[in-house]
């Protein structure tokens, strides 16, 4: 049985990995820049950071700043 961290990560992973399959699909060939920013609303979700957070029990670097910006710059 997961835990409620796991569950949320894995449904992170499915999440991501349905993007990037829509993106590489040669049926439907996705824009770069809006499939990353649909990542990014994926695995940068305060549930994703907050349960990497407690599973890895170290400090885990936010993708985006609270006001959207990149956080390297």
């Amino acid at each position: 049985m997961n835990t409620p961290d796991e569950d949320v990560l894995l449904r992170a992973i499915e999440d991501a990995r349905r993007i990037l399959g829509e993106h590489v699909a040669p049926e439907a060939p996705g824009d770069a820049t809006h499939t990353i920013e649909r990542l990014l609303a994926v695995l940068d979700r305060d549930e994703v950071v907050h349960a990497l957070d407690r599973m890895t029990r170290r400090r885990t670097v936010r993708l985006v700043d609270e006001k959207g910006s990149s956080a390297q710059g």
